[in-house]
This record gives structure tokens, sequence and C-alpha cells, in this order.
């Protein structure tokens, strides 16, 4: 009689908790190569468009090439538009200039959208918002992250407006747009993270999450940030 014949072992494969965890490996660090590469990406190509601009005029009047004339323009460029946005007239034909692009279609959704999301992240912008917040919106049982931006007390505007916060609400990924909530004090729930995580939070659609558990130093922090408080609408602050 002939054996029957024996089936090939079958290949291991990584127990579940290995591909799991390789994927989250993998997942962590896309999100650093993917922002580090669109970062480098963008300023070669400024250089590359600069220093096809300058590079010629510079050979042509010292009589050879140059190399790094695009980095030093494009550090000069900078370093004038800054210097033009401190000052009035600067700033006016900053402003022209902008009113010239808004004119173009395409380049005023990419234009707008790439500068709101930068103001956003600078300092300016995130010193508007006081701190991270919870909201039950747009529907009972779900929730919202918004940002306070100050507070206010109206009791003779409506019995639920005697303390209120002026809650900011962002749109994913941009969110320099959103809705301006006028939320009782008693609804709002204090989240304990900075305002810069709570950006990232929303840019990222959830993704780049602050660590958890988060730091109750951190809750303590950022509910005890100061308030400005808004007068009532057509009356004088007292």
């Amino acid at each position: 009689m002939n054996a029957e014949p024996i089936p090939p072992p079958e290949p291991a494969s990584l127990p579940r908790s290995w591909r799991l965890g390789l994927r989250q490996l993998f997942f962590a660090g896309l999100l650093i190569l993917v922002p580090l590469s669109l970062t480098f990406f963008v300023l070669y190509q400024l250089f590359t468009f600069l220093d096809g601009i300058f590079a010629p005029l510079v050979q042509q009047a010292v009589g050879e090439h140059v190399p790094g004339v695009g980095l030093l323009v494009t550090v000069a460029t900078v370093l004038a538009l800054g210097w033009l946005s401190t000052n009035v007239l600067g700033r006016r034909l900053i402003l022209l200039g902008e009113k010239l692009v808004a004119r173009i279609p395409v380049a005023r959704v990419i234009y707008s959208g790439t500068k709101g999301v930068l103001e956003t992240l600078s300092q300016r912008q995130t010193e508007a918002f006081k701190r991270v917040v919870m909201i039950e919106y747009p529907r009972r049982g779900m929730f919202s992250l918004a940002f306070v931006t100050g507070t206010a007390h109206w009791p003779e505007v409506h019995p639920q407006t005697a303390d209120v916060r002026m809650v900011f609400l962002p749109t994913t990924p941009n969110p320099t747009s959103g809705y301006l909530l006028i939320v009782p004090k008693e609804q709002v729930i204090d989240l304990p993270m900075t305002v810069e995580e709570g950006i990232r939070l929303v840019i990222s659609g959830g993704i780049l999450r602050p660590p958890e558990p988060l730091s109750a130093q951190r809750a303590a922090s950022t509910a005890s940030a100061p308030e400005t408080p808004t007068s009532p609408p057509g009356s004088t602050p007292r």
C-alpha cells in the first residue's frame, strides 16, 4: 500500500498582537514621514522656482553661475514680506495683492485655505482660543470639539444667557471656518488638552490625538484660563 502523501506544513503567520503592533508602527511612521516630506517638497519647489527666475539674472550680471541663489532669494523674500506686513504701507500692498488673487477662482481657494491653516497654527491665532471644550452638538447624545473664545453675562436678554460661553465650533480639516455658538456655562465640558493639541485633533480629523490618559494637571491649567466678559448686544461694557 502506498502511504498517503503528507501535506506540506502551512506557513507560520504572525500573532494577531504582532500584526496590530506592526500596523500601528507603520501608521505612526507615516504620520511623521508624510508631513516632513510635504514640507521639504514645498520648500524645494519654492527654491527651484525662485532659483529658476533669479539664477539667470545673477549669472548674466556676474558672468558665471552662482550656486545657492535660490536659497538666498527665498530667505530674503520671506524676510521682506515679513517686514512689509509690519508697516502700514506694506499691509496695504499685501491686501491689494490678496484682492487680486481673490478674483481668480482656483487661486482664491488655494490661497485662502493655505493662509487659513497657517494663521490657525500661528501663535497669534491660537491666543484667541482660551481652552478646548466639548459641547452636545448637533443633537443629544453626540458631542463636538470646540474652543472657548469668551464669556458673556446677558441676564436681560434671555433667562438662559445669564452666564454663557462664546464657543467656536471649527470644521475639519480647515479650522479657520466654523460656527459661533452661544452656549450656557453648565453645558460646556472642559477637555484636558492644550489649544494646540485641539487644533491638531481637528486638522487631522481625530488621528493626532493627545496622549492618554489626559493629564489632570493640564486640565486644571486649561480650566483656570482667564476669560474676558463680553457685553450684551446693543449695550456698553460694564
